[in-house]
């Protein structure tokens, strides 16, 4: 029986219920991680940071409440109900439909349409990861995406097609796992890890060696009906950026201290 893919328009909040265990242990009795908890954890903190800038801390800690009662509110098993204190455990694991549901009531309860890429922009990119790939130059470190990619989502391929001077194009697709939770809201669901993807991928000059941003630009798209996500990402290394900039920033913060230490004397 073929599926018969609904538009963009139509997300996966049409759907009543989830229809997938969201975390824990699948009907085969295999340990559902399509989702690390550390991306979903990056969502919570992306919507805590936007929300107390905007309105407070208190506003902030409703909101996540309130992510967590819509997300309840879509399972019928309360075994599975979630708190805040559980979707900020790194350590968990989810499916990618739970990660639809929570990324659009983030969308909603921010009022933002590309909270996903903001997120991604904001929180994907951990001082951990920063270190880690600080000693390569870009074009190395886009090879390494797919790498750093499966730490985090085993629900998807990524492929690296090419690396030339300053131009990586890369591609993206799913599991038949995450495309059967999926369902007929595909496209809307893989607009969503475009986002993502796209986020990382834009954020990662900067992050890691203080360039500017780079440029994501779209080459074949899954929810415009094609096989694959594939993306061009275009950077510039500016002179202001890398190692050197990281080094006179790590003497002058040690000049600070230094400073700060011989006043105080």
């Amino acid at each position: 029986m073929t599926t018969e893919f609904l538009s963009k328009d139509h997300t996966i909040l049409e759907r009543p219920f989830m229809e997938f265990r969201p975390f824990g242990r699948d009907e085969r009795g295999e340990k559902i991680r399509d989702i690390s908890g550390v991306v979903v954890k990056a969502n919570v903190d992306y919507l805590t940071g936007h929300i107390t800038r905007k309105s407070g801390h208190s506003a902030s800690t409703q909101a996540v409440e309130s992510l967590c009662r819509l997300l309840n509110e879509r399972l019928r098993d309360p075994a599975y109900h979630v708190t805040p204190e559980f979707l900020e455990n790194e350590w968990n694991s989810y499916s990618y439909e739970f990660t639809c549901y929570l990324r659009e009531f983030g969308k909603l309860l921010t009022g933002d349409p590309l909270f996903v890429l903001h997120t991604a922009i904001e929180q994907h990119i951990s001082p951990l990861i920063q270190v880690l790939c600080r000693p390569f130059n870009m074009g190395q470190i886009y090879t390494m995406t797919p790498h750093l990619a499966a730490k985090f989502s085993k629900g998807i391929f990524v492929e690296v097609v090419g690396v030339s001077g300053h131009t990586a194009i890369q591609r993206m697709m799913f599991t038949e796992r995450a495309l059967a939770q999926f369902g007929p809201y595909r496209k809307a669901c893989t607009a969503l890890t475009c986002q993502a993807c796209k986020g990382g991928l834009i954020t990662l000059p900067e992050k890691v060696h203080h360039f500017p941003p780079a440029v994501v630009k779209d080459l074949s798209c899954m929810q415009e009906g094609d096989d694959w996500c594939t993306f061009e990402v275009s950077w510039v290394e500016s002179d202001r950026g890398g190692m050197f900039k990281w080094f006179r920033d790590m003497l002058k913060r040690g000049a600070q201290r230094f400073g700060k230490s011989a006043i105080g004397k």
